[in-house]
């Protein structure tokens, strides 16, 4: 598994080589999972190609509608208060001149059950693949009619990258979090909310193991916890 995880690396990394800098959105704005009628702060970095520019006004809107603008810090982050409704997916938009990028809010209930999905860990049909592992998308779509999805990052290269993989792949829109080695699970469980099952690697599923998910993994060295096809997943969690 070492070297698959190491070229699966190397597979975003090409990715974003071949790709130009100002083809990527200069403003990022990051995904967040929020409970209802929590008070939160939405994080938006400005940047210039794939480098920090502080001191510009940032305008910010949720679902169409304007929330106000903040000036950006010397690190070209900007921060912005906003307080949740009801429970669902809030499309969130940042601009700042002529530059605009867009981020989602995953609001949920307190106790709601979660469903994590390791992107590098679960997605990729081979190394270098452009392609996803096949019903991977469709499953999904299934999935989230039951459970709330997170889709987690693993790896060294941008969350932007892997969100443009994501929906260049047309899967589902959902929140696209740092696993940051566990962190992600003390985090969300500290708001109140619980982990149904975790997609992906042993490492990822051992960062929530005090959690007691479920567990779905590919090409694992304990056969007992392997899944041949995204098709099992979803006849488990009905």
């Amino acid at each position: 598994m070492a070297n698959f995880s190491g070229l699966k690396y190397l597979f975003f990394l090409l990715l974003i080589l071949a790709v130009p800098a100002y083809a990527y959105s200069e403003i990022i704005v990051n995904d967040t999972v929020a409970l209802s009628g929590e008070e939160i702060l939405i994080k938006v970095e400005t940047k210039s190609g794939y480098f920090a520019k502080g001191g510009k006004i940032v305008e910010f809107s949720v679902n169409g509608k304007s929330i106000g603008s903040v000036l950006s810090g010397g690190d070209s982050i900007a921060y912005k208060i906003f307080k949740t409704g009801g429970p669902g997916m809030y499309t969130v938009s940042a601009r700042c001149g002529k530059d605009t990028g867009s981020g989602v809010i995953l609001v949920l209930k307190k106790n709601s059950k979660l469903v994590f999905i390791d992107i590098e860990g679960s997605l990729l049909a081979v190394p270098f693949a452009k392609k996803p592992i096949n019903s991977s998308r469709e499953v999904i779509r299934k999935i989230m009619n039951s459970y709330p999805v997170i889709y987690l990052h693993t790896g060294n290269i941008g969350l932007r990258e892997v969100r443009e993989w994501l929906r260049q792949n047309r899967f589902p829109v959902s929140a696209v979090l740092s696993w940051q080695t566990g962190d992600i699970f003390t985090a969300l469980n500290k708001k109140g909310l619980k982990i149904k099952a975790v997609i992906g690697s042993q490492a990822v599923f051992d960062s929530a193991n005090a959690n007691k998910p479920e567990f779905f993994g590919f090409d694992e060295e304990d056969s007992s916890k392997n899944i041949k096809a995204w098709q099992d997943i979803e006849k488990k969690l009905r």
